[in-house]
């Protein structure tokens, strides 16, 4: 039964991969122009932007303000982006620690599990124990937001 599962499964992997494929260049040829038009039109309504206030202030003086304004709009995604990844780096360590202080809490439950299973009031102790932390878990009330009103 498996020998002939083996070369149906094999030729369904093959037309996925072949229908993806064909839908991979057929996407990447049609954004590809979707781009070059794309950026055809921002260089036109720059070029236009300049025209416009060449006639205003004088050629020079328009093309210095274009540029100014396209300097001062990538200065901005410059640190909206330097800000995003700083935070995420942020995450990243503040997850990272979460994970290392739960992982060394786990390793010294596990190291210290066989001398309490072996002596029983020590068991009976950390039973209760689990128990009541449970308790207090189920029993703490909700944490309220801020903006939210005090009863």
């Amino acid at each position: 039964m498996m020998t002939g599962l083996g070369p149906l499964l094999a030729s369904l992997a093959a037309i996925d991969i072949a229908a993806f494929m064909s839908r991979f260049r057929r996407n990447a040829i049609l954004y590809g122009f979707a781009l070059l038009f794309l950026l055809t039109a921002y260089a036109l309504v720059v070029a236009a932007l300049a025209v416009y206030l060449g006639g205003l202030w004088g050629m020079p003086m328009a093309l210095l303000v274009v540029a100014g304004g396209a300097l001062v709009l990538a200065l901005i995604m410059y640190f909206w982006v330097a800000t995003a990844n700083r935070a995420e780096a942020r995450r990243k360590r503040e997850a990272a620690a979460a994970n290392s202080s739960k992982a060394l809490m786990a390793t010294a439950a596990l190291s210290a599990l066989p001398l309490i299973v072996k002596s029983r009031p020590l068991l009976f102790v950390s039973v209760a124990a689990g128990l009541g932390f449970l308790l207090t878990r189920q029993m703490a009330p909700a944490k309220r937001h801020a903006d939210e009103p005090a009863e």
